[in-house]
């Protein structure tokens, strides 16, 4: 009769519990970052990375940013860190998109762990206090308070502003410091929408067919036109 082993059986291993979400799962989700945001978080390390090769990263299920209703991706802390992983692993190790898909699978299950290098997804670079924002567009704090209190800028989170509207906050403080008011500024800011809206209608029908590029390009051409005619119109008006 075989002797028994004094320690006994082994004790049973639980299943680790599925994790929720996707990898990164610490990171936050909240989708809070334009495409451009990302281009200048990850472009240090990428200079190769393009909005072109984040539509491909979407388009092959890699990395998912939130939709906006106008079709605009918006990603999150985590999902930088997801483009980070995908492009480390093209770049270090040549393993195919097929490969890297199973190892972001492998990880959302909790399956395989990676590091996650805290400064790396750090988000507050592009994002400016209001006193930063002022520096930055070189005007004074109290034109960035009125710009906001008119609704011409709105912070992107609390008590920050997008880094991307420094040109407009240059160009208002342009405007106001030759004689604007507030108020036209606001007129003007009606107008703009108006004409956002109809860029943005212009690739609508293209998008959602999923053809990308092909709605930026018709975006851009109604974009470029309305301020190469609003321009001729304004000088037309003054010059004559």
């Amino acid at each position: 009769m075989p002797a028994l082993s004094a320690a006994g059986p082994e004790p049973r291993r639980e299943a680790p519990e599925p994790l929720e979400g996707t990898w990164p799962h610490a990171l936050s989700h909240e989708p809070l970052l334009r495409v451009s945001d990302v281009l200048a978080l990850v472009q240090a390390e990428f200079p190769a990375l393009s909005p072109s090769k984040l539509r491909f990263l979407d388009s092959n299920g890699l990395v998912s940013p939130h939709r906006t209703p106008s079709g605009y991706r918006q990603y999150s802390p985590a999902d930088v860190e997801r483009v980070r992983f995908v492009l480390r692993q093209q770049r270090d190790h040549y393993r195919p998109l097929s490969v890297i898909a199973e190892h972001l699978t492998a990880l959302d299950e909790g399956r395989m762990h990676e590091a996650v290098v805290p400064h790396a997804v750090d988000q507050r670079d592009s994002f400016l206090s209001p006193a930063d924002l002022a520096a930055a567009a070189s005007v004074d704090a109290d034109v960035v308070a009125v710009l906001e209190a008119d609704g011409v800028i709105a912070q992107a989170v609390p008590g920050r502003f997008d880094r991307a509207v420094v040109p407009l906050v240059v160009a208002a403080g342009a405007y106001l410091a030759s004689g604007g008011s507030p108020r036209d500024l606001v007129v003007l800011g009606r107008a703009v929408g108006r004409e956002a809206d109809g860029a943005v209608g212009a690739g609508r029908a293209d998008r959602s067919k999923g053809r990308d590029a092909e709605a930026d390009a018709a975006t851009r051409a109604r974009t470029d036109a309305a301020v190469a005619l609003f321009s001729a119109w304004l000088h037309a008006r003054v010059d004559t």
